[in-house]
């Protein structure tokens, strides 16, 4: 069949062939029925966008078994109070319980240092016509992720009860008295916050002991030490506070020099979650562990 050149036609044929296809295309001759033609096919709808797939499920986070959470920094700020009570395992908790508060103070000059300063005990009792107040006090610090111990000291203060010195006649000796030991570690021992399961610090040291009493010093003594921390790793503890995941560690220190030496070591375990995060729940050597049985314990 000859095919009709559209482009040769006349304007006016070019429109009756326009008016006859839009005559075809509204009969129903086509639309999809049963006569000849094209169907008019249904316009496709727009597509959805498909929903992002959900995401994988993850694996649990493996549980950090450092030791870093076992520390807690608000032991080094001022204010900071720690108060418990602890009994030796297997004996009645209530018969005699050993206590201990601890309350983080300022800095304070300390064998050469300014390290920060906790009260440990503060106490006075009547000794015949005087009155004897104790103040024991360490010394620590933290410095670029590690601890620092500088060591500790004690002053004993005498005075005449005031009830009795009232009866004294005028210039009676007042018979005051001071006494201050300490005990420092130069260099002071070092140990990180942050170990892992198995690691060992070590460091050498000295202990180095004075006793001034009223104003007098006595020689100094210095004996070599030598400070052991190990971390054995994570475990889970149960105490009268409730069950916690601890840090455990042990501490050996070393003291004396060549063959003549002594040495002691402690196991302790510090909560690695809770309340009393960072704190003492369970210590002692070899033989004999303590548990802590009540805590009090408002860091700032």
């Amino acid at each position: 069949m000859k095919k009709t050149n559209v482009n040769n036609l006349p304007r006016l044929r070019l429109l009756a062939i326009a008016t006859a296809a839009v005559a075809i295309s509204a009969c129903g001759g086509g639309g999809g029925g049963g006569g000849g033609g094209f169907p008019i096919l249904p316009i496709a709808p727009t597509p959805e966008t498909a929903p992002a797939p959900a995401p994988a499920p993850q694996p649990p986070a493996p549980v950090a078994d450092n030791s870093a959470p076992c520390f807690n920094e608000a032991d080094f700020r001022e204010g900071t109070t720690v108060e418990f009570e602890a009994a030796k395992l297997g004996t009645d908790t209530a018969s005699d319980p050993f206590h201990r508060k601890s309350v983080t103070e300022g800095r304070e000059a300390f064998a050469g240092a300014n390290p920060i300063s906790v009260n440990v005990e503060s106490s006075t009792v009547r000794i015949m016509r005087a009155l004897q107040s104790t103040v024991k006090k360490e010394y620590k610090d933290l410095v670029g992720g590690n601890i620092l111990i500088y060591g500790k000291s004690t002053t004993y203060k005498q005075t005449i009860d005031p009830e009795f010195a009232a009866t004294f006649p005028p210039g009676f000796p007042t018979m005051d008295k001071l006494i201050l030991v300490s005990q420092a570690y130069e260099p002071p021992f070092s140990f990180p916050v942050d170990m892992k399961p198995g690691q060992v610090a070590s460091q050498k040291s000295s202990i180095t002991k004075t006793k001034v009493f009223d104003g007098r010093s006595d020689p100094a003594t210095s004996i070599p030490a030598t400070g052991e921390l190990t971390y054995h790793g994570r475990e889970k503890l149960e105490t009268p506070l409730g069950t916690f995941d601890t840090c455990k560690l042990s501490l050996k220190i070393t003291v004396g020099a060549s063959v003549i030496t002594t040495d002691a070591t402690r196991e302790f375990w510090l909560a690695a979650e809770g309340p009393y995060r960072g704190q003492l729940l369970k210590g002692g050597d070899a033989k004999s562990s303590t548990l802590v049985t009540k805590m009090t314990y408002s860091p700032k």
